[in-house]
């Protein structure tokens, strides 16, 4: 069966972006991962060390978002690589998605994002 693990949502304040302002202002980004993982019909569901713990993804992900990066497509492949990293042990599709609101003030509204996946 697929099993499924998603962290939706999240918000972070960081100093991301290509311009000056950016990395002097910071501003807000949002992150939403999904870690897809094939596991047998009697796994046990209630045991930790069966399931992809959202916690320790979500500490990748935060750690990940306080090193200042030019690109949100480097801070990406970068997110992937550490939360794979993290479950060497699974075999994972990663689905990453960053939001970036009204970017460098440039838009007026609306936002720029990325998706990877691996």
């Amino acid at each position: 069966m697929k099993l499924q693990t998603a962290l939706e949502d999240l918000e972070f304040f960081a100093y991301h972006g290509l311009y000056a302002e950016e990395k002097i202002k910071g501003g807000i980004f949002k992150v939403d991962v999904w870690i897809d993982e094939e596991v047998a019909d009697d796994t046990d569901l209630s045991k930790l060390e069966n399931l992809v713990n959202y916690e320790d993804a979500f500490h990748v992900i935060k750690a990940e978002m306080e090193i200042p990066r030019q690109f949100i497509e480097d801070l990406a492949q970068s997110m992937i690589a550490k939360l794979e990293d993290r479950f060497a042990e699974k075999d994972l599709m990663i689905t990453l998605k960053i939001t970036k609101p009204n970017p460098a003030g440039k838009f007026g509204s609306g936002a720029a994002s990325v998706t990877l996946q691996l």
